[in-house]
């Protein structure tokens, strides 16, 4: 029988494989690394996301969060919008074409994957489905 992590790691790959086969990000975003897709994945998942937010969402020094966000400033990636409280404070906001491509990546995902356990039972996936939110509580 085939450890657990061996089964994972087959399974992550098949589903991602499926996904970037039916993504067409790269062609509307050549420039973006896979990195550059994380980055802005996170952002887009964040309310009203700073700087400082950012790096703790991506575990990443500020500096480092700053040089990612300058560079996706550059590229139109986003804009970075004062705060109307503190003018300190700016929240970075991605651009309508970036959100779109994130929420389309989203709800594809969603389809593999639904597609992907299509094999179980509606018991079975509920099953599995409390069996992945216990060991993503402890992550």
């Amino acid at each position: 029988m085939k450890p657990i992590s061996l089964i994972f790691s087959e399974l992550y790959d098949k589903v991602l494989l499926q996904y970037q086969q039916k993504s067409d990000s790269s062609e509307h975003f050549p420039n973006m690394s896979a990195n550059d897709e994380y980055y802005i994945d996170l952002l887009y998942t964040l309310e009203n996301p700073t700087v400082t937010s950012f790096a703790e969402k991506a575990k990443i020094s500020k500096p480092a969060a700053t040089r990612i966000v300058h560079r996706f400033v550059a590229e139109k990636y986003l804009v970075k919008r004062p705060s109307k409280v503190d003018k300190r404070t700016s929240y970075l906001e991605l651009s309508q074409e970036i959100k779109e491509n994130c929420e389309k990546n989203h709800q594809l995902f969603d389809q593999v994957f639904l597609d992907s356990i299509s094999v179980l039972s509606p018991e079975e996936q509920k099953v599995l489905h409390k069996i992945m939110f216990k060991i993503n509580e402890k992550i």
